[in-house]
C-alpha cells in the first residue's frame, strides 16, 4: 500500500516550473524511439520498463494529479494533447499509459482527502479502471472484502492502483443491485497474464485483474455510486484544490482521452503511408 506524508502540502512536482507546452514537446520527442519500439511492445504485451521510465522522468503520470500531491494540476487540454502525441508513435503505448495516468483525475475529484493522502500523496499514483462491476463486495470489519475477476484492465501493468466498481449487497429501490465505487492499492489484487491475442492494441496493457480476498478500507469506497453519473455538486475535490478540473464528470474527460488516442492513432497510419510512398 503507497504511504503518503504526514503533511500533505510538502510534496512539490519534481519540476515546479514546468509548462504544459514542456510536457507535450516531450512527448513529441518520444515519437522516434515509440516507432521504434512498437513490435517490442506488441510481443511483450505492454511497453518497456525502460519507457516506463522515461514517462516517470517526463512528468506524463502527473499531469493530472493535484500539486498539493506532486502533481502539475494540468487540464484536459494538455493531457489529451500528450496522449495523442504518444499515440502517433505508439497508439497501444499511448492507451496504456494515458489510462493509467487519467484516473488521478476521478481520485482527486470524487474521493474524500483521507483517501486522496493515501493513494495520490506521495506523488507516485497510477491506476488503470474499468466501469463495468463485474465483482463482488462484502462488507467486513473496517471495510470491504472483494472477489472476482475484471477484464480490458487497460494500463495496469505500470498501475500501483486500480479504480473500479463492485456489486454490494442487497437492492436499489428500483430493483436494481447496490453499486459501490473503490480505489484499492496493488497488494489487494492479482494481473493476469491474458492479453495480446486480439486483432489490435495488443501492447495496450489490458490485462485482467483478479481480486482473492482483496481487502479495502472504508475510505476507499464510495457506497452506492457509479463512475459514470458521479454528481459534481458533492463531489470533494474542489473545495479541497479549488480548481474546477477537480469537479467535473468522467465521461466527458473520458471521451476525450480515447478520442486524442484515436487521433493520434490515425497520425500514425498516415506517417507510415508518407513513408511508403517517399521510400
Amino acid at each position: 500500500m503507497s504511504s503518503a506524508p504526514t503533511d500533505t502540502t510538502s510534496t512539490s512536482p519534481p519540476e515546479p516550473d514546468l509548462t504544459p507546452d514542456e510536457l507535450v514537446a516531450r512527448a513529441v520527442a518520444l515519437r522516434p524511439e515509440l516507432i521504434e519500439r512498437q513490435a517490442e511492445a506488441e510481443q511483450r504485451t505492454y511497453y518497456s520498463e525502460e519507457m516506463h521510465q522515461k514517462f516517470l522522468d517526463a512528468g506524463f503520470y502527473r499531469t493530472y494529479m493535484p500539486r498539493r500531491y506532486g502533481g502539475y494540476e494540468f487540464d484536459v487540454k494538455t493531457m489529451t494533447r500528450i496522449q495523442l502525441e504518444l499515440a502517433r508513435g505508439d497508439m497501444s503505448t499511448a492507451w496504456c499509459m494515458g489510462l493509467a495516468s487519467n484516473h488521478a483525475l476521478q481520485v482527486a475529484s470524487w474521493f474524500p482527502e483521507e483517501a486522496q493522502v493515501e493513494a495520490l500523496g506521495d506523488g507516485n499514483f497510477r491506476a488503470a479502471s474499468v466501469a463495468a462491476p463485474t465483482v463482488t463486495a462484502t462488507p467486513v470489519d473496517g471495510g470491504w472484502e472483494i472477489n472476482g475477476t475484471i477484464g480490458y484492465c487497460s494500463g495496469i501493468p505500470y498501475s500501483n492502483w486500480y479504480m473500479g466498481q463492485a456489486i454490494m449487497p442487497g437492492q436499489q429501490p428500483t430493483g436494481e443491485p447496490r453499486v459501490m465505487l473503490f480505489i484499492a492499492p496493488e497488494s489487494e489484487w492479482e494481473m493476469l497474464n491474458d492479453w495480446g491475442q486480439q486483432l489490435g492494441l495488443k501492447g495496450s496493457g489490458s490485462q485482467s485483474i483478479r481480486f482473492d480476498h482483496g481487502r479495502v478500507a472504508s475510505h476507499l469506497v464510495l457506497e452506492d455510486t457509479h463512475m459514470v453519473d458521479v454528481d459534481p455538486s458533492t463531489t470533494p475535490g474542489y473545495a479541497l484544490h479549488g480548481n474546477p478540473l477537480y469537479c467535473g464528470r468522467a465521461l466527458c474527460v473520458f471521451t476525450m482521452s480515447v478520442a486524442g488516442l484515436v487521433v493520434g492513432g490515425a497520425y500514425n497510419a498516415l506517417d507510415e503511408y508518407e513513408n511508403w510512398m517517399r521510400t
